[in-house]
């Protein structure tokens, strides 16, 4: 009680230092907190693509589409597949783009029939195309594989990105809290001496400043948390009105480990950073 009371002396007497120290740490928690949201968007979108990637097969006129469909229902790599005629493709596109509906009525129908497969593993997506290509009256194969490798090296680009500015944010966060801790400890200079004259354990003087260190990281953890969290609620409400083909993440179970691990990260650096400038600054005499 000793220990806390002083620590929360401290931030009171020298509040600029704190106040500095806690924005500090608030910036670079949230812009943590932001990269790590989008990186779990990114995650999901992904897996979704994957989930959902299709393998069309476009067809030639008069090409047997049902023989061609039993063929392809026999391949093990196949989990559904289904034939779609030429009318009913324009009819899901006019469905989805409402504007096409008076060209499509002035104009014949320029779709091919379709075969339209999901596959058990996406991973075996370019040797069921291969095989695709190799049917009679198949004229081309699309497998959405190019935009999926597209997202895979965004989300790789944006991993190493992360990677670095957690690296130099984390840097600056635990150069704040050393310099906090530091500013303390030459304001109770005279008082650490007389403790350590007074017969002080080395734990009795240190425990002031550890729990500083420990509750400036705890500050600015809640302060991000409260900014972080409703904001981007807030943004992914707004998102999902004009995307609402993105599944965006919104598990409450996610976000609160995404909270756990910000807050201990943040507890963290408030100790490494106090324990340095500890060691630093409080080298007793022997």
């Amino acid at each position: 009680m000793y220990a806390l009371q002083q620590a929360m002396r401290a931030i009171r007497g020298n509040w600029v230092a704190s106040v500095a120290t806690i924005t500090t740490m608030t910036l670079s928690l949230t812009i943590l907190a932001g990269f790590s949201l989008l990186s779990l968007n990114m995650n999901q979108v992904l897996a979704s693509l994957q989930g959902e990637l299709e393998v069309s097969a476009f067809l030639a006129p008069g090409s047997d589409g049902p023989r061609l469909l039993e063929t392809v229902r026999g391949w093990p790599e196949v989990a559904r597949a289904e034939f779609v005629g030429r009318d009913r493709a324009l009819a899901s596109l006019v469905a989805d783009i409402p504007s096409l509906a008076t060209a499509a009525q002035l104009v014949d129908n320029p779709l091919p029939d379709a075969l339209q497969l999901r596959l058990l593993d996406p991973g075996q997506t370019p040797l069921v195309r291969v095989r695709l290509e190799q049917l009679p009256g198949v004229v081309d194969v699309e497998d959405g594989s190019d935009a999926v490798e597209t997202f895979l090296a965004i989300n790789d680009a944006l991993r190493v990105l992360g990677s670095i500015l957690i690296v130099v944010l984390l840097s600056s966060a635990l150069f704040a809290i050393v310099n906090s801790i530091r500013a303390a400890i030459t304001a109770r200079e005279d008082e650490i001496e007389v403790q350590r004259l007074v017969g002080a354990t080395r734990s009795f003087i240190r425990a002031p400043f550890l729990i500083e260190g420990f509750l400036l990281g705890l500050f600015s953890a809640v302060i991000t948390l409260a900014l972080a969290i409703p904001g981007y609620q807030f943004v992914v409400a707004r998102l999902a009105e004009q995307l609402p083909f993105v599944p965006f993440v919104r598990d409450s179970a996610l976000l609160g480990q995404v909270a756990v691990l910000l807050t201990a990260l943040a507890l963290l650096v408030g100790l490494v950073g106090s324990a340095i400038s500890v060691s630093q600054h409080l080298r007793e005499r022997t």
